[in-house]
């Protein structure tokens, strides 16, 4: 079937935030004694795993809630209002000749309404996206395809009219589960397992396959 639609995660595929976002949750989380390891990093990346952040609260010497922790979040700061962001190479062109040849692009992040709505704003790329889902538009965090099959509902596509972008484990399972052809990209700063991906991509500076559908 002729895909018509592409799906895009945020974090990590239209801008390389994890990083950063790393080192502002360590900054917050060093006001209770605790430290994130690079595994830590690796978990926690492209979902919001309530279950995980209680372990990483228990390591503390003193009692926190999660309630306290969003607090202390909230006044250190973060990447989408605080932080410098920038799109990844390629992104814009690739999204635009998208959308020149017909295509319905949607946004599909984790991250909070506000947070995504504020980076696309600093991005000027607000006008890119047909369908924005955000992680406080859904109950299932990924990799449960709550999100991606609501926005492709919003989009009135099928499943299988539908390319998502990811760079996370559990990004690629929820657009697997959600019955999605799942392009992997590998061109943030975090090498990631991609492994249950469709294809493998590390650029979207020199890339077709998309528009095309020549492999897909």
């Amino acid at each position: 079937m002729n895909r018509k639609f592409v799906l895009f995660d945020f974090d990590g595929v239209i801008a390389d935030t994890e990083n950063s976002n790393a080192a502002y949750l360590q900054k917050a989380l060093s006001v209770y004694g605790i430290k994130l390891t690079a595994e830590d990093r690796k978990k926690l990346i492209g979902t919001k795993n309530k279950e995980y952040v209680s372990q990483l609260l228990s390591r503390s010497p003193i009692p926190v809630t999660q309630e306290e922790l969003k607090e202390t979040r909230i006044k250190m700061g973060n990447t989408y209002e605080n932080g410098d962001i920038c799109e990844e190479k390629g992104i814009r062109k690739l999204i635009g000749m998208l959308r020149k040849r017909g295509m319905k692009t949607a946004l599909v992040s984790s991250t909070s309404a506000k947070l995504i709505i504020t980076a696309l704003n600093r991005l000027q790329m607000m006008d890119m996206f047909d369908v924005i889902v955000c992680g406080d538009m859904y109950k299932e965090p990924k990799p449960n395809p709550e999100g991606y099959k609501r926005a492709m509902d919003y989009l009135k596509a099928s499943p299988e009219e539908c390319v998502v972008v990811e760079d996370s484990q559990v990004g690629i399972l929820a657009g697997k589960q959600a019955g999605a052809y799942v392009i992997a990209y590998k061109g943030g700063s975090i090498e990631q397992d991609v492994g249950q991906a469709d294809y493998v991509i590390r650029s979207f500076e020199s890339i077709d396959i998309l528009p095309d559908n020549e492999n897909i």
